[in-house]
């Protein structure tokens, strides 16, 4: 709460006028991606590669809770088709493990 308030009082205290020009290849005649003059406050400036930066990295946050929930998935049918193989080799009437569980 405390980051959110002084983030607060910064941007209210920024709000004077900042000019910002871009051109990809800036040359005379050839522009070939150009954003014109445009004057935006200071905390906008500074907030919005800040939300830029919080979706790339929630984005790939996301990305790797996928591949580890699917690597989970993948496991646990090896673990349970490894079962089934165990309980194929001991053979019927055997429920009882060869090793003993360990308790407590």
């Amino acid at each position: 709460m405390l980051i959110l308030l002084l983030g607060i009082l910064f941007f209210i205290q920024n709000q004077s006028q900042v000019t910002l020009q871009f051109a990809l290849f800036p040359m005379e005649n050839f522009k070939w991606f150009e954003i014109s003059p445009t004057p935006l406050p200071l905390f906008v400036i500074i907030l919005c590669p800040l939300f830029l930066g919080i979706l790339i990295g929630g984005i790939g946050d996301l990305y790797q809770r996928f591949q580890i929930k699917r690597t989970l998935r993948q496991s646990q049918k090896t673990i349970q088709r490894l079962e089934k193989e165990i309980q194929s080799l001991r053979g019927p009437g055997l429920d009882q493990p060869s090793f003993p569980k360990k308790e407590g």
